[in-house]
C-alpha cells in the first residue's frame, strides 16, 4: 500500500477507491484499520495536489529601456506645453472686443446716459418746448384709458408745455415719488404717444418711435421745459445722422 507521494496512477487510483468504498460504503469497515485510513488520507492529499492546476506567473512586462522613455516624456511634455499655449491664446483672444461689421451697425445711433444720469455727447435739442400753463389752467388730457390712475398722477396738478405739431405735452410729479412726461396726439396711450416716468433727480424721458420712417422723437424733462430730439434712419449707415423731420 505504499506508493509514491504526489501523484496518483492507476495502481493507486484502483487503491484510493477501494479504500474510499472502506471509508465511505454502506457496509465500511475502515473505522477500525488505522493503517488504511493513514493511507486513505495520503492518496487524496496526493489526488487534490494532482487536480489542482499550477498558474505560471505572468512574464513581466520588459522596462523600456531609458532613453526610449525620456523621448516619450519629452514628447508627452511638448503636448502639454501645446495645449497650454492653445488654452492661453483662447484667452486672449476672448478678452479681446469683437468686432462688429459695418453693415450690421444700428444705423440710429443714441446717446447714452453717464454716471449722473445726464446723457453724454448729447448735441443741442432740435425743439425747447416753454411750459404754457399749471395745474387748474393747463388743457386736461383725454385719458380713456386710465393711464393717469396708474402712474399715479392728478389730472388737476399736470404741467402743460407748448405743442409738438399736433403732440401735446404734459408733465406732473406722481403719488408715488416719481415725475412724469406725458405726449398724446389724440388720448394718452391712444394711437402715436409715449410717456415716461423716474425717480425724482433723474431725467425723465418719453421716446416716440416713428413707423414710416423709423425716425424716433426723444422728449426730455429739462426743468421749466421740455427738449425735443430728433433722430431719424438714413438708406447709408455712413450717412445716418440726426435731424429735423417734418411733423406728422
Amino acid at each position: 500500500m505504499d506508493g509514491p507521494l504526489g501523484s496518483v496512477d492507476g495502481v493507486e487510483a484502483g487503491e484510493l477507491e477501494r479504500l474510499r468504498r472502506r471509508a465511505y460504503g454502506r457496509d465500511g469497515d475502515i473505522a477500525g484499520d488505522v493503517a488504511a485510513q493513514a493511507r486513505l488520507s495520503e492518496l487524496e492529499a496526493a489526488q487534490h495536489r494532482q487536480l489542482t492546476p499550477v498558474i505560471d506567473p505572468a512574464p513581466s512586462v520588459p522596462t523600456a529601456p531609458w532613453w526610449r522613455r525620456h523621448r516619450w516624456l519629452m514628447i508627452l511634455g511638448g503636448a502639454i506645453a501645446a495645449l497650454a499655449l492653445v488654452a492661453w491664446l483662447s484667452q486672449l483672444l476672448a478678452d479681446e472686443p469683437t468686432a462688429i461689421p459695418a453693415n450690421t451697425l444700428t444705423e440710429m445711433a443714441l446717446p447714452v446716459p453717464d454716471a449722473q444720469h445726464r446723457w453724454k455727447a448729447v448735441p443741442a435739442p432740435d425743439f425747447v418746448l416753454a411750459l404754457e400753463s399749471v395745474g387748474a389752467d393747463a388743457d386736461k388730457p383725454q385719458d380713456n384709458l386710465g393711464t393717469l390712475d396708474a402712474l399715479g398722477l392728478n389730472a388737476n396738478e399736470l404741467r402743460q408745455y407748448e405743442n409738438f405739431g399736433r403732440h401735446r405735452v404734459w408733465s406732473g410729479e406722481s403719488r408715488y415719488g416719481t415725475v412724469c412726461l406725458l405726449v398724446a396726439d389724440y388720448a394718452i396711450r391712444e394711437r402715436n404717444g409715449a410717456e415716461g416716468c423716474s425717480p425724482k433727480g433723474l431725467e425723465t424721458v418719453a421716446e416716440m418711435m416713428w413707423s414710416h420712417d423709423q425716425g424716433l422723437h426723444r422728449f426730455v424733462l429739462n426743468g421749466d421745459h421740455v427738449e425735443v430730439y430728433v433722430f431719424h434712419r438714413a438708406a447709408d449707415p455712413s450717412d445716418a445722422s440726426k435731424g429735423s423731420v417734418p411733423f406728422k
